[in-house]
């Protein structure tokens, strides 16, 4: 019998702390790297991801809402966090408390944050973003000048920083990196509009995570580290141009094991029946921990250093997987869903390429039954 539940989520300070110098080291000594924390630190736990790295210097996080921003400041993160997502009217009062960096684009809330501002006296700095390509938050390149200069004016507001967001920098063909560059010079065309002599220097950032390691924005000091962060490479190609290991393992253990003669059905639907006598392993993990039911009959998990097919439907709160070619497996055994186990690996690329979709949904989806344990060395 276990001691405890085996489902956890390990996770490596060391790697992390290692991904934030490689990706610093790509970005060269101009450009400060701004970890993206949001998501829970894309299910990494973001209030001990903020400490790691407050530890070694960053010079401040992201985040995607005031909601995250306002946890990290009440768990004692001093740095600047900025706020990338919509500034809502509830909203206002926190960001006033100082420490946080809501970014804006659209006159608006630009307008209500000013008056809110002046209101109770007080001085909020904001970033501006611009869409650039992205067609998603941002104002139109074409009218960002206008909204700079907006900005600028309202009483209460201080302008510290321009940013945009790329739209395919994890591709290489020609089209994507004509699509890149082009949203660079869009970028920098407004930054160029924007200086004024004698003003205070403000922070330009450009690249994400692809951003960072295939391109060199010039004229940028800044940029958004994210899902490289957590050691996953955002195109495959990348594994040639920067080192980054993974922080996150996903483990569970085997409670039980059943022999199953033929004919036997396991799970609901009856969707695998044994065409021999099989060995069954049964897991403590499902998708309410975040295990996606899709994996039915698809996805593979680690077994004394053997990969072992999920047998049947992955359920709420159990997995089925099949044994049979493990030599000496036993109750007991720790089972590895994500990560490294002897001279095999299932990484989170593997996981998304058999799910259909990224990495970044593959950290995100553990929940909070996965209890978070962080490893120091």
């Amino acid at each position: 019998m276990f001691s405890k539940r085996p489902t956890v989520a390990e996770i490596d300070l060391a790697a992390l702390v290692h991904n934030y110098a490689a990706l610093q080291t790509c970005s060269g000594p101009k450009v400060a790297v701004i970890p993206v924390i949001k998501a829970d630190a894309y299910g990494h736990g973001a209030l001990p991801i903020a400490a790691c790295l407050a530890a070694v210097g960053v010079p401040g996080f992201a985040v995607a809402t005031v909601n995250e921003a306002q946890a990290l400041k009440d768990f004692g993160i001093k740095e600047s966090i900025l706020i990338l997502g919509v500034l809502y009217e509830e909203d206002l009062p926190l960001v006033l408390r100082g420490g946080m960096v809501p970014v804006i684009w659209e006159p608006e809330s630009a307008q209500q944050l000013s008056a809110f501002a002046r209101q109770k006296g007080k001085t909020v700095d904001v970033q501006v973003k611009i869409d650039t390509g992205m067609s998603r938050a941002g104002v139109l390149k074409t009218e960002a000048l206008a909204f700079i200069s907006l900005v600028k004016e309202l009483p209460g507001l201080n302008l510290v920083g321009l940013l945009s967001h790329l739209a395919v920098a994890d591709g290489e063909k020609e089209w994507e990196r004509r699509y890149t560059e082009n949203q660079a010079q869009a970028f920098a065309a407004v930054c160029t509009g924007s200086f004024e002599p004698d003003s205070q220097p403000l922070a330009l950032h450009l690249a994400n995570s692809a951003g960072i390691v295939r391109y060199d924005f010039s004229g940028c000091n800044q940029a958004r580290a994210g899902i490289a962060l957590y050691g996953s490479y955002p195109d495959d190609r990348l594994r040639d141009k920067i080192d980054l290991r993974p922080v996150m393992t996903v483990k569970s253990g085997i409670v039980l094991l059943k022999t199953l003669k033929p004919g036997s059905s396991v799970s609901y639907g009856c969707t695998y029946t044994a065409r021999k006598e099989i060995n069954i392993a049964l897991l403590p993990i499902g998708y309410a921990d975040g295990l996606r039911r899709s994996l039915s009959g698809l996805g593979e998990v680690l077994v004394r250093g053997q990969r072992a097919p999920i047998a049947g439907r992955v359920c709420m709160d159990w997995t089925m997987v099949d044994v049979s070619a493990i030599e000496g497996v036993a109750i007991g055994d720790e089972v590895v869903i994500l990560g490294t186990q002897g001279a095999e690996e299932i990484s989170a690329e593997e996981l998304a390429a058999t799910l259909g979709t990224i990495s970044y949904e593959v950290f995100c989806a553990w929940s909070p039954r996965v209890k978070r344990q962080y490893l120091r060395s």
